[in-house]
Parts: structure tokens; C-alpha cells; sequence
């Protein structure tokens, strides 16, 4: 049974990958090596600059939420350095094992309880969940009349939030009696065998045990941090079109942004979302009527930039262990 699932794994693993190779050669075909030279020669230094900056502080600030929501019981130079180790194994490799990297560094180096660090970790997501929802809602209002292709996938997926959010707050609130209900909806429907779900009963079921009170605070917490990240990662994404000298209105720039962050949520992602990103970007964009050509040739831009601003914050890295063994020798 084990070699089943670690073939079934090893065969999914190789999905993606030839996924993200066949949509990246997809991007290549939509576009030419003029248009790319044409994005390149058109740089801007001052809002690239200001992309970078705004990375930075995209790291600054989900540390700090990270380093609230953990208690303080890790320092802040250590939890940021989790967290960039995170941010390149998902833009790198894959979000599992970025995910992987910030659950074991927490918890196995800094001693931080387990249950804490995976407590914390769903709960920003609930927060970010909750931040791309309203991102979502208030911008497709705006562009409603241009969007009508995907208006029944923006219903459902802000449907589909309301209710993941939902069911999280029913499992913190009401606690067991919630539980023993899901629990026996799982039962007749002779679902809760299904591996998945079980890991899906056993996360809401750790929240379950938790004191309400202290739970909802928490989610306030990550959901206010998830909000001033959801505001900067907008601003970091227009920054980063207008490097290339590319002006779009902004709500159009934020619906895009906001449909793509969900998509990242699928499973079916390796390398930061290598070719999945993009052909959303060009999908989308294209709704509004800008040239696959262009918006091709700004989405491998996009994909440079993310792996160099990655690639410059990991110097952090060795510079803090240098600064740590300093401290030590001292």
C-alpha cells in the first residue's frame, strides 16, 4: 500500500512538472523574442526598484504575522529567516515544501510546539483566504461588465470561500458539538475512509480542543496582517507591471491578481507556479481586451523578477548565521 502511494505521489509530482513545462511552452508560442526584447529595452529602474522594495516588506510583514501568531517564543530574525526559506522552496520548488520547511524549521530548530506552528500557519491562511475574498468581491463589482466569461467561477469561488471560512469559525465556536456533527454527515455519506477528508476532520478537530476566545483573537489578528499584506502584494503586483513601462487600470490589475492567488491554491503547481501563473495572466488580461502577445512577453518578465528578488533576499541567510556565530564567539 505504501509503495502504491508513494507511486501515485512520485506519478503526480511528474504531472505538474510536465503541466508547468507544456503551459510554459503554450506562453512561448503566444509570443516572440521581439516582443520580450521590446519589454526588456523599456525597463524602468525607479519602479523596479520600488517592485523590489515592496517584496521586502512583503517579507517583513508576514513574518511579523507569523512571529504574533507564534507567540514571540522564536525571535523575529529567526522567524524571518523561516519564512524566506519558505518563499524559496515554494517560488523554487513547490508550496508543499515550502509549507514543509516552515512547519519543521518552527517547530524542530526552534522548539515551538507543533501544534502551535501548524495552528498559526492555518490561520494566516484563513486570513489571506478571507483578504482575496473581499479583493475579489469589490473589484468584480467594478469590472462586472467585462468579466461576464468567468462570472459563474467568481460566484462560486467567493461562494466556495465564504463556506472554507465558515465551517473553520463553526469548528473554533462551536467546537465538539460541531465536530460530532461533521463527523456523522462524513459517516453516512461513507466519506470519512477518503484520506483527505480525514486530514481536512483532523485539522478542524485541533481547533475544535482550543479555547474559542483565544482562537478568534488570533484569527483577528492574522486577518488584520493579511489584510495590510493582501493592500502591499497589490501595489508590489502594479509595481511590477509598471517596471516594464505597462499601465493598466488599477482594478483591472487587482482582479487579476486576486483570481490568480486563488488558482495558486491548486494543487497542481511545482517551481512558484511556473506556466500555471502565466497562463492565467494571459487568460485573464486578455479579458479586458490587452494583446496576448504583450501580456505573454510581461508575464516571463514577471517570472524574472520573482525569481531574482527571491534569489537577492536569500543573502540573508548566510548573513545572519555570520552575525549569529559573531554574536556567539562573543
Amino acid at each position: 500500500m505504501q509503495k502504491r502511494t508513494v507511486s501515485l505521489k512520485s506519478l503526480w509530482n511528474y504531472f505538474k512538472i510536465v503541466l508547468a513545462v507544456a503551459l510554459i511552452w503554450f506562453i512561448l508560442t503566444k509570443t516572440n523574442l521581439s516582443e520580450v526584447i521590446a519589454l526588456l529595452k523599456q525597463v524602468s529602474v525607479p519602479w523596479l526598484l520600488v517592485s523590489f522594495v515592496l517584496f521586502c516588506i512583503l517579507t517583513l510583514i508576514k513574518t511579523f504575522q507569523y512571529y504574533l501568531l507564534t507567540e514571540r517564543q522564536a525571535s523575529y530574525s529567526r522567524v524571518l529567516y523561516v519564512v524566506i526559506t519558505q518563499n524559496a522552496f515554494s517560488n523554487f520548488v513547490a508550496s508543499g515544501a515550502g509549507i514543509a520547511s516552515y512547519l519543521t524549521m518552527l517547530s524542530v530548530d526552534e522548539g515551538i510546539r507543533f501544534r502551535k506552528v501548524f495552528s498559526s500557519f492555518i490561520i494566516v491562511k484563513m486570513g489571506d483566504l478571507l483578504s482575496v475574498w473581499i479583493v475579489l468581491f469589490v473589484t468584480a463589482l467594478y469590472v462586472w461588465p467585462q468579466i461576464a466569461v468567468v462570472r459563474g467561477a467568481v460566484i462560486v469561488l467567493l461562494a466556495a470561500i465564504l463556506a472554507a471560512v465558515g465551517v473553520f469559525l463553526a469548528a473554533a465556536l462551536l467546537r465538539q458539538k460541531f465536530m460530532a456533527v461533521v463527523r456523522a454527515i462524513l459517516t453516512g455519506l461513507r466519506l470519512d475512509k477518503v484520506s483527505f477528508i480525514q486530514r481536512g476532520v483532523d485539522i478542524l478537530a485541533s481547533f475544535a480542543e482550543q479555547d474559542s476566545g483565544a482562537v478568534l483573537r488570533r484569527l483577528l489578528t492574522g486577518l488584520l496582517y493579511s489584510l495590510i499584506y493582501m493592500g502591499v502584494t497589490l501595489l508590489w503586483f502594479y509595481a511590477n507591471i509598471r517596471a516594464y513601462s505597462l499601465v493598466f487600470p488599477f482594478a483591472v490589475v487587482s482582479f487579476v491578481n486576486a483570481f490568480v492567488q486563488l488558482i495558486s491554491w491548486i494543487p497542481i503547481q511545482v517551481f512558484g507556479g511556473l506556466g500555471v501563473n502565466e497562463t492565467s495572466l494571459v487568460y485573464l488580461f486578455g479579458l479586458f481586451g490587452l494583446p496576448a502577445a504583450q501580456i505573454g512577453a510581461m508575464s516571463i518578465g514577471l517570472r524574472v523578477l520573482l525569481y531574482l528578488f527571491t534569489l537577492i533576499v536569500l543573502l540573508y541567510l548566510p548573513l545572519n548565521n555570520l552575525l549569529s556565530r559573531k554574536a556567539a564567539a562573543k
